[in-house]
């Protein structure tokens, strides 16, 4: 950063130029101005960056500015260099491109290289051969390591070692900050790095020696706290221009001073080791990467194996059901309507499994259908089996109207949920069969007779039904079956469980998009502060220790957000030293840094069955807090209970003609069997309606 400086008495004043400024006597409208010269203009000069160079521009109208003692030769400004005098009204300036006033002794920066630093004095050039031989060792034992993390410390350990100081710390830059990325030596409490140092190297972009750094004035304003008395090399990391990283190292004694030729050994090994940490963090993304495409490759060959003998066995099967279908045509009367339906439906699941695209998620694509059309074919189907039962289906009128289906099976999977219930009949039973309108679904109820149990459908017909926007209800015997009047009832596409990730790395990234494929999730990348509620439901949550400054504020905040209070968080690249703060702050588990993608899935995994054995102790935590309940209301319900049957009792022989009397009674017997039912109950069993509310299931 440049810097204009001049002396007021005997004390050197600076300013830095962040931005143009204009020179002159008035202190309001010049940001250096000096009112006590009265041969200095009000506005005197200016001063302005173009395309990265400073100029100076003559305001005055009569005792112009002057560069080197010489008049500005162009209108339009003259373009500084470091070192250059003004002279304005008596007033003299320097430009120069550092802090100015340095005595390049104890305080020291923008040193050249080692060969420009050697001076022609006896002994100079003993000393930069033991520089160059200490710097080549040191430079070639830092390139043996091939890890970034084993750099990162290899560098700090070496630096150190090289220049015989008595502690060191090594920082990155991280979001607005630093952090500390390793440190050694001497480290005494309350003694720390000076924000103030590091603020500066980062700004002037440039390494610095202090002899003195509480006596600095390029440090002002520093607590005397920060540092001991002592002396100091700061050094920064540059990567493609930007500054990621700085090496500070320190002496605690005052007759230890560094010298101008130790600080460009520093700023020499440094540079190598940015370049070497740069190189070494391009090869773990190229293996990470390599690991990956592995990986994927991998997953794709077990794919299309599995594939290949998916489709053997549906080939195979294709021979056998042939022969059934041409053997049901020769069936005659109900058995044969009865056999050719199912082999009808066989042959529909094995035609969809068979699909190149079965297990892509296609669009489906609805249409109107009459509800006449739809009775009459599932009539037709149905009328079969009952005849099979020697049952009887009562089938009333369809009425007029429409409902939507969707372009899956959907007929096949109204089949695969009823037709079980119809084979549990009884020879003369009665199923009826009625249209019901009930908020925008077209019902389709079937009265079923006593004995029949609560359908339970299989997977494939769940999804077909949800997909297709239907739902259905058992209570009373009854199965109602909704299905939507119009499309707007249609859900959307099934989205995949949630996986959420607070990183910064790319390459973290793009190892868990792999790894949310392979467990069928889907990747959702997330700030470091949660965002507001309300959220979808995340199965698990994954924090980069590396990926912000307040790791256990980001897990914390997680952990007490409502859409995060149950779900498992794993951290990863943490050290063992963290994992304590970071359990305490609500994680699940931790992953060190250098986990390979099989770990990662299968901590994933054990965290899943965790949630999963978390859930059924709920569970079973709410089951026996519902027994207790009903244990209480069996006590509280069957006193007065007992008074109400025997008053009903005593009146039934008064009135023994009264029929509401035995009505009573029964209700009486009935309430206390759901009470009796409710202390029984091993599970909790629920019906779901067509709003989304449910009901408690009682046998």
């Amino acid at each position: 950063m440049p810097y204009l400086s001049w002396m007021e008495g005997t004390q050197l004043l600076r300013h830095a130029l962040r931005e143009a400024c204009q020179i002159g006597r008035d202190p309001i409208a010049c940001t250096v101005a000096r009112p006590s010269l009265a041969a200095l203009s009000r506005v005197h000069a200016t001063i302005d960056r173009v395309g990265g160079i400073w100029w100076v521009r003559d305001l005055a109208s009569a005792n112009g500015t002057t560069l080197n003692g010489l008049p500005l030769s162009h209108p339009q400004g003259n373009a500084l260099q470091d070192g250059d005098d003004l002279a304005m009204g008596g007033w003299h300036l320097t430009f120069t491109e550092g802090f100015p006033g340095l005595d390049e002794v104890n305080f020291v920066e923008r040193v050249g290289d080692l060969f420009q630093e050697v001076r022609p004095e006896p002994g100079q050039a003993l000393v930069l051969i033991r520089g160059i031989e200490l710097l080549h060792r040191s430079t070639e034992k830092l390139l043996r390591q091939a890890d970034a993390d084993a750099l990162v410390k290899g560098l700090l350990d070496e630096a150190l070692h090289l220049l015989g100081g008595d502690r060191g710390f090594l920082v990155m830059r991280q979001g607005a900050g630093w952090k500390t990325a390793h440190r050694v030596g001497d480290l005494q409490e309350g003694v720390g790095l000076s924000r103030s140092v590091l603020d500066y190297v980062a700004r002037e972009g440039t390494a610095v020696l202090s002899n003195s750094p509480l006596l600095d004035p390029r440090f002002g304003g520093m607590s005397l706290l920060e540092l001991h008395r002592g002396s100091l090399l700061c050094a920064p990391m540059e990567d493609e221009g930007e500054i990621n990283g700085i090496v500070y190292l320190d002496r605690s004694s005052e007759d230890r001073p560094f010298s101008r030729f130790d600080l460009a050994i520093l700023q020499a090994f440094v540079k190598q080791g940015a370049m070497a940490l740069r190189q070494a963090i391009l090869n773990r993304r190229a293996l990470g990467q390599a690991e990956q495409q592995g990986e994927l490759l991998r997953l794709r060959t077990v794919r299309h194996k599995e594939a290949d003998r998916h489709g053997e066995l549906l080939v195979a099967m294709a021979g056998p059901l042939r022969r059934i279908q041409s053997w049901a045509e020769e069936v005659p009367a109900e058995t044969g309507a009865a056999l050719r339906g199912q082999v009808d439906l066989l042959k529909l699941l094995l035609d969809r499994g068979g699909r190149a695209d079965a297990g892509e998620e296609t669009p489906f694509i609805g249409h109107p259908l009459a509800m006449g059309t739809l009775q009459e074919e599932l009539v037709g189907r149905w009328e079969a089996l009952l005849a099979l039962r020697h049952s009887e289906l009562c089938v009333d009128e369809a009425p007029t109207g429409s409902l939507w289906a969707s372009g899956g099976p959907l007929v096949a999977a109204l089949a695969g949920l009823v037709e079980p219930l119809l084979m549990q009949l009884q020879p003369g039973s009665k199923v009826a069969l009625r249209w019901d309108q009930e908020r925008s679904f077209r019902v389709l109820r079937l009265s079923l007779p006593p004995g029949v149990h609560a359908p339970l459908p299989d997977p494939w017909t769940v999804r077909i039904l949800n997909e297709a926007g239907a739902r259905w209800r058992w209570a009373e015997q009854v199965l109602d079956l909704l299905l939507p009047e119009g499309p707007d009832l249609m859900p959307e596409e099934p989205v995949r469980p949630l996986l959420g990730l607070v990183s910064e790395d790319l390459t973290l990234v793009g190892l868990f998009q792999t790894v949310s494929e392979a467990g069928d999730l889907l990747l959702h990348p997330l700030e470091a502060l949660p965002p507001p509620p309300p959220l979808p439901k995340f199965r698990f949550l994954v924090v980069d220790a590396k990926g912000g400054e307040d790791i256990k504020g980001c897990i914390s905040a997680y952990r007490h957000h409502p859409s995060f209070a149950t779900t498992p968080i794993l951290v990863v690249r943490c050290t063992e030293d963290e994992t304590p703060g970071l359990i305490e702050a609500g994680a699940t588990d931790w992953l060190a840094e250098g986990f390979r993608w099989e770990a990662l899935h299968h901590r994933l995994q054990v965290l899943r069955g965790h949630t999963e054995l978390h859930e059924r102790a709920l569970a079973a935590e709410r089951l026996e807090s519902f027994r207790q309940m009903a244990g209480t209301l069996k006590h509280e319900i069957n006193n007065p209970l007992a008074i109400i049957s025997m008053q009903v009792e005593m009146l039934q022989r008064k009135y023994p003609e009264e029929v509401k009397l035995g009505k009573i009674g029964e209700m009486v017997d009935r309430i206390r069997a759901l009470v009796q039912v409710l202390q029984k109950m091993r599970e909790t069993p629920t019906e779901d309606y067509a709003d989304g509310s449910s009901i408690l299931r009682l046998p």
